[in-house]
């Protein structure tokens, strides 16, 4: 995990150092281009001027301007006498004097960089040869003043991005981390839920092999444990393949619209008679308004069969289930209680946890995997709804289910955590 991270942070700092070098790059040519541009307006403004002025015979005294130099030659190429330089330029004239015709170029001249252009001129009917050089040092100052400026700024945003990156690279890192552990811990727990009902499925067909000429009768005591524990590892798989499911991003198959109640009704026929059957009394008394939701029927159906399932595992002997179903103006309610052993309080919140149990013993005996209320929880995510566990004043658990009327959730998949 630690190389995981440090490839992460790796991988931000390089991003960031690319932006920020490709920022600085394009805004350094970006300046330094519309300076030189500038500089080469004014250049060819003042060669402009130059030929406007002396095509019309109008004497002005170069240069035109302070920032400039201006060099006139005769046809012969030398100096043109009328318009004199001072010593300092006349030497080293050699060095500026090949530049191509109407070309703009840079050059070092005399310890200063100027930008320069060659063009002829017609004075007095003699071809002249004109060349002026525009002095762009103080360009040259201002661009190096924001090469540093940028440079000491991409340094220390650099600098600030690897902080940045070990944050991002934390919180990258923080639900991976979370997911392993989860994994690791799911994978624990169904191994550990699964050698209990191994052990006892090998030790009772051991059993069996000891005496092979006894009848089947006779070895009861062997196959009904055997059996019993066998169903519960296909109980357990089957919930642990629609948990994988929605892990996966399964969703809903089908949206629909119909009444709560209907459901109620259909819960209430399966359960009235279980109940009986385990001297157990069920109550259930269905509101007299619709309660119209928009849901999946199949799997709000098996949401109620475990909550009720769950109900009658933990209720005592001529002990009360009932089954409420009611709505708010935006909200169908559906609410299972009972008068059970209940939920301690600091495990309320905990009982959505997949294999949590209270009581693991008492859990195995009743054929309890751990994982009902999860699939129930990812049911109630699924329509966009809230499940709650509560305690009841007079002993017992509610179960608390909500759903939107108007499923807003469509596409299926359970609302991610903020």
């Amino acid at each position: 995990m630690k190389k995981k991270k440090l490839r992460i942070i790796i991988g931000y700092v390089s991003a960031f150092f690319v932006i920020i070098l490709l920022f600085a790059v394009s805004i350094f040519m970006f300046v330094s281009t519309n300076q030189i541009s500038k500089v080469d307006q004014d250049l060819m403004l003042f060669k402009s001027a130059v030929q406007r002025v002396y095509d019309r015979e109008l004497r002005v005294a170069l240069p035109l301007n302070p920032k400039t130099i201006t060099i006139v030659r005769g046809s012969d190429g030398k100096l043109d006498p009328e318009f004199p330089l001072t010593e300092f330029y006349r030497d080293g004239l050699s060095e500026i004097q090949d530049i191509p015709l109407e070309e703009i170029r840079t050059i070092s001249y005399k310890g200063g960089h100027y930008r320069t252009v060659r063009f002829n001129l017609f004075l007095e009917d003699e071809l002249r040869e004109v060349q002026v050089l525009y002095n762009i040092d103080s360009d040259i100052r201002v661009l190096n003043s924001l090469k540093k400026i940028l440079i000491n700024g991409s340094i220390l945003i650099i600098l600030t991005s690897i902080g940045i990156s070990y944050v991002l690279a934390n919180a990258t890192i923080r639900p991976m981390k979370e997911s392993i552990e989860k994994e690791r811990a799911f994978l624990q727990d169904a191994s550990h839920e699964l050698r209990t009902p191994i052990a006892v499925i090998q030790s009772r067909l051991e059993g069996l092999l000891r005496n092979p000429e006894e009848k089947i009768i006779d070895k009861y005591e062997y196959i009904e444990p055997a059996l019993r524990e066998s169903r519960r590892i296909s109980r357990m798989v089957s919930n642990l393949m629609i948990l994988t499911r929605a892990d996966a991003g399964a969703t809903l198959d089908k949206v629909e619209r119909f009444d709560l109640r209907k459901l109620g009704d259909d819960i209430a026929i399966i359960y009235g008679e279980f109940a009986m059957i385990q001297n157990k009394k069920f109550m259930y008394a269905p509101p007299s308004e619709e309660v119209v939701i928009e849901g999946n029927y199949e799997n709000l159906h098996q949401l109620l069969i475990i909550l009720m399932d769950n109900a009658l595992k933990y209720t005592k002997d001529e002990g009360i289930i009932e089954l409420a179903i009611s709505s708010t103006k935006d909200r169908g309610i559906i609410r299972v209680m009972d008068n059970g052993v209940g939920i301690k309080e600091e495990n309320l919140n905990k009982v959505f946890t997949r294999f949590f149990r209270e009581d693991k013993a008492r859990n195995r005996n009743n054929g309890g995997t751990g994982l009902g209320l999860s699939i129930a929880k990812w049911i109630t995510d699924c329509h966009g709804g809230t499940i709650t566990a509560q305690r009841r004043k007079e002993g017992g658990t509610i179960i608390e289910v909500q759903l939107p009327k108007e499923n807003k959730n469509r596409n299926g998949k359970p609302k991610e955590k903020a």
